[in-house]
């Protein structure tokens, strides 16, 4: 079994997305969500754009890490999220992060975990803290 963190993320319609996004998540035969973090309030980083909602998810599941990824971003996509190649940093309906795989360290599949970003931003490490177990 693989116990996982996402951070989630959406400053479009945020409660909206983030409710459908953890209803389709709930739904998922292959994913138990284990915890919902309280919501936090942040300033979009690196753009221009309306602040985020965020919260953490404690889950578990059978799929390895690339499939995990890959139900998560078709979530992204039932939730409206269209990517703009040339700019990651837009406003999003829902973003989906794995944050921490299991007790792993370095790189899968492209993504380093934990992810590095949990040490620099309040809006992951307060969600984080209140469930991580």
């Amino acid at each position: 079994m693989n116990k996982f963190y996402v951070l989630v993320g959406s400053n479009i319609e945020p409660q909206e997305n983030v409710k459908k996004g953890l209803n389709l998540i709930k739904e998922s035969i292959e994913v138990n969500l284990e915890a919902v973090s309280s919501e936090h309030i942040s300033k979009a980083v690196g753009m221009d754009g309306d602040n985020f909602l965020n919260l953490v998810l404690r889950c578990t599941t059978e799929l390895d890490f690339k499939d995990t990824v890959s139900l998560l971003k078709n979530i992204e996509v039932l939730c409206g999220r269209t990517r703009d190649p040339n700019n990651k940093f837009t406003s999003r309906t829902l973003d989906l992060d794995i944050i921490i795989w299991n007790d792993f360290e370095g790189f899968i599949d492209g993504y380093e975990l934990p992810d590095p970003y949990i040490n620099k931003y309040e809006f992951i490490q307060k969600p984080l803290a209140e469930i991580k177990n």
